[in-house]
Formats: structure tokens, C-alpha cells, sequence
């Protein structure tokens, strides 16, 4: 299962990494395809766009597993450690039901976006594929959410995984 977990958290930086040197490059070559050659990148904005979906939904997941998500803590200290715990356990049942929301959401859109077979306006790359990858990364998302709920219950904090 750490191996399965190990290859899930390098495939997902593998994604964000290569989506934002793409998105990069891409700024770079289209400016100066604008700027200095009068000729930019013909749909430069919706590969932005689409890129910008890989790298942010990749990355919601590597958060949630390494617990790296903001966190307000402004009255913490004025409870006790088992109501600071009870506080954990709640706000990760929560994080794990919006998730699962979410990802179900998103996959009926998907499913809507593939039927109708939406596709970008300038180059017509289908949307399906990316809010199937939405979907997917979502439902990633609220299984850490899950591990996160019950290694906290186990009382083992570090276990859902640090680096």
C-alpha cells in the first residue's frame, strides 16, 4: 500500500511540475510571439486554462495528504488536547464530505460534458478528459481525507503522511 501511495504522490507531482513548465514555456514562446514577431500562440489562453486545471486539481490531493492545507488556530489553545483532537476529527469528517461532494458533482458534469461533447472554442480540444481528470483528483482528495479521519482516530497524526 506505501508503494501504490509513493507512486499515486510522484505522479501527481510529476503533473503539477510538468503542467507549470508547460504553462511557463508556453507564456514565454506566446509573448514573445506577441510582442517581438506581431504573431502570438493561437489559443494560447484555453491551453493556459486547461493546464492550469492539471495543475491545480493535482496538487489539492498532494495538500491533503501531506495535511499541508491553511489552517486557522486562533482559539485552539484555550481547549483542551481531547477537544483540539474532537476539532480534527470533525473538520476532516467535513473536509471528507465536501470532497466526495465534489468529485460526484464533478463527475456528472463530466459525464453532461461528454454527452454533449464540449469542446475548447479556438482549438477544440474535448473538455471531457479534464473534468473526468477534475473528478478523478477529487475522489483521490477524499480518500486522503478519509486516511487523514482514521489515522486521527487512530491517534497516529503523522501515518495519512508526511515526505
Amino acid at each position: 500500500m506505501k508503494l501504490l501511495n509513493c507512486a499515486i504522490v510522484m505522479a501527481l507531482k510529476a503533473i503539477a511540475v510538468l503542467g507549470l513548465c508547460f504553462m511557463s514555456l508556453l507564456t514565454v514562446v506566446d509573448a514573445t510571439g506577441r510582442y517581438i514577431f506581431n504573431h502570438p500562440i493561437i489559443g494560447s489562453v484555453e491551453l493556459t486554462e486547461l493546464l492550469m486545471v492539471t495543475v491545480i486539481f493535482s496538487s489539492i490531493p498532494l495538500m491533503t495528504r501531506s495535511r499541508g492545507h491553511i489552517t486557522v488556530d486562533s482559539f485552539s489553545q484555550l481547549f483542551s488536547a481531547h477537544a483540539q483532537r474532537m476539532q480534527d476529527h470533525i473538520a476532516n469528517l467535513i473536509s471528507l464530505v465536501v470532497s466526495a461532494f465534489l468529485a460526484w458533482v464533478t463527475l456528472n458534469k463530466a459525464q453532461t460534458t461528454a454527452a454533449y461533447g464540449d469542446i475548447t472554442a479556438m482549438l477544440s480540444i474535448p473538455l471531457a478528459p479534464f473534468v473526468y481528470l477534475m473528478a478523478a483528483l477529487l475522489m483521490l482528495d477524499a480518500a486522503y481525507h478519509a486516511a487523514n479521519l482514521v489515522s486521527g482516530l487512530r491517534g497516529n497524526t503523522a501515518e495519512a503522511g508526511h515526505d
